[in-house]
């Protein structure tokens, strides 16, 4: 009897607001996919739970692949873990959120699930940007919860680091160091083809890409204002070394990213 390696075999590990939700869903349908749960957290917010807590996600896997998908571990450890929210005054419970150990989730796959397929999916980081915010806005209205700041004071306090996940080409490199072979998907892709987005996917998993999933169903795809040119412009001018250097690291013309 062969015993089933513990934990994950695969992770999603980024971009928040890229199309992560749907994403985690085609890979769900999969036959010879088991994702018990999308964002189980545990390198952002449940390390403190250990391992055995981790693995036990993953028992039920009978010989399918299993992994999940926090997006928010791309750019673990956190840097400035006080500032996480949207609000005009910082919610300060959330520093006693943070007071615990905060791992590198690189470094803890790495470490822990050395043969582990690792993937992120992007999105043209002005957009990305702009849709978080307004995403939270909703949100928080809707639940009748805190004011939202304004998106000047979130971009310029880098509110639930709104510039920082778009530094793609600094954490693909951070990334690559322990994941050479780190999938790398697109938004663009998804809105273009989205089945052969999915495909591509089965592939760099490891399972029968010959499935095809029902994508009839886009869940959470907001509807936001238009971005402002002065503030597209602000966000190009910030992003545009950055998509420049993704661009050559992936061998992708991003050069719609840098239009005004």
């Amino acid at each position: 009897m062969v015993l089933e390696k513990k934990g994950p075999d695969f992770v999603g590990v980024g971009v928040e607001k890229c199309g992560t939700t749907w994403l985690s869903e085609v890979l769900s349908q999969h036959p010879e996919i088991f994702i018990p749960k999308k964002e189980i957290r545990f390198f952002s917010r449940r390390f403190y739970k250990g391992y055995e807590w981790y693995n036990n996600f993953f028992l039920n896997k009978n010989s399918r692949k299993a992994g999940e998908f926090t997006p928010i571990y791309w750019i673990t450890p956190f840097s400035n873990p006080a500032k996480k929210e949207y609000y005009p005054n910082w919610f300060l419970k959330r520093i006693f959120y943070f007071w615990r150990r905060l791992p590198s989730a690189r470094d803890e796959l790495k470490t822990h699930y050395p043969e582990v397929k690792v993937f992120a999916i992007f999105r043209n980081p002005v957009e990305r940007a702009w849709s978080d915010y307004w995403f939270h806005v909703q949100v928080y209205s809707r639940n009748g919860k805190r004011r939202t700041a304004p998106f000047e004071k979130v971009w310029s306090e880098d509110g639930r680091w709104i510039k920082t996940q778009g530094l793609y080409a600094h954490y693909v490199a951070y990334w690559r160091e322990a994941f050479p072979d780190l999938g790398v998907f697109f938004y663009d892709d998804l809105k273009k083809d989205p089945i052969e987005l999915a495909r591509s996917v089965y592939r760099f998993i490891g399972v029968d890409d010959k499935f095809i999933p029902d994508i009839s169903h886009w869940p959470l795809k907001g509807n936001y204002p238009p971005i402002s040119p002065n503030i597209r412009k602000m966000m190009v001018d910030f992003f545009r070394e950055q998509i420049l250097q993704f661009s050559a690291m992936t061998g992708r013309d991003l050069s719609d990213w840098l239009k005004i």
